[in-house]
């Protein structure tokens, strides 16, 4: 007698925690498309530290809920937590590798960044999201110095990129690197018509012009130096023609990144070309504010 009592009292434990975990997750759900992510994840916390602390997992959906709740309560922690959760009980869907990738991005987590945004790419190309992930996936690929895979990602979005400044600045960082000169030359050329500001842009132009008369101008003096000859004077000459023009290029593009944003490196090239023109007092300007 006293067993089968035991045995309808566990029955009515069990019975009673599942209603209140089917009552948690009704709430939570309601809560959820109401837009109330903090009601809603108040309630499926508890469904979630529930089944933890038996030692088990809630479900993959809970967790995925619960981790976009999080992520729009900029609860960053507990949405990544949750969000790997669900992806590690086998969820997927769009928003939640986008979100992820926000995540990552936020916490500068390079590598599993794009991971997710290869994924989202993979899974999901006709997802809303799919032109935010290919540019951000491109501009990863040049933070993270993949160049093969930026040049291999690009012969799939060159189309969208075209009125897009941002991505196709990413892929100059990538062909610059790669020594594509003449590919560089068009990016930073459609770039600027784009978008007049565009930093990537701007120093690669700045940088090209420099080291094109600073190279030339340091063969050139190095070679008069050693043959002090009229031939070679004139030579030099020659060389110097080219050579001013292109300091004169340098120096405009510095001058206006460095209004836009006076960086220590700006005025360091600056104050170089201010040595090359002979010019005292402003090569000094600039190499104080290089410090």
């Amino acid at each position: 007698m006293k067993f089968s009592k035991l045995i309808l009292l566990i029955i009515s434990i069990i019975i009673f925690h599942s209603c209140s975990i089917t009552k948690l997750a009704d709430e939570g759900q309601l809560a959820y498309q109401e837009e109330n992510y903090e009601a809603a994840l108040a309630s499926w916390d508890q469904i979630i530290e529930s089944a933890e602390s038996k030692g088990k997992k809630a479900k993959a959906p809970i967790y995925y809920k619960s981790g976009i709740s999080a992520y729009k309560l900029e609860q960053t922690d507990k949405a990544q937590k949750y969000l790997e959760s669900a992806k590690g009980l086998g969820y997927s869907s769009p928003e939640l590798y986008a979100s992820l990738a926000k995540i990552y991005k936020n916490i500068d987590n390079l590598s599993k960044e794009i991971t997710v945004l290869e994924i989202y790419r993979e899974k999901y190309p006709q997802g809303n999201e799919i032109n935010n992930i290919s540019a951000r996936l491109l501009e990863t690929y040049a933070e993270s110095e993949n160049w093969d895979l930026g040049v291999g990602l690009w012969s799939e979005i060159e189309e969208q990129a075209q009125s897009d400044a941002g991505m196709l600045a990413s892929y100059l960082i990538i062909n610059k690197n790669l020594n594509n000169t003449s590919t560089s030359d068009k990016l930073a050329q459609q770039i600027i018509k784009l978008e007049a500001n565009n930093i990537t842009a701007l120093e690669y132009y700045a940088e090209k012009y420099f080291w094109k008369a600073e190279n030339l101008y340091v063969t050139e003096m190095k070679a008069y130096k050693n043959k002090k000859t009229s031939s070679q004077y004139k030579k030099l000459l020659k060389a110097l023609d080219k050579v001013w023009p292109n300091f004169k290029k340098s120096r405009n593009y510095f001058l206006k990144l460095y209004k836009i944003d006076p960086k220590p490196e700006y005025a360091k090239y600056l104050g170089n070309i201010y040595t090359r023109y002979d010019d005292k007092k402003k090569a000094a300007y600039y190499y104080k504010r290089a410090k």
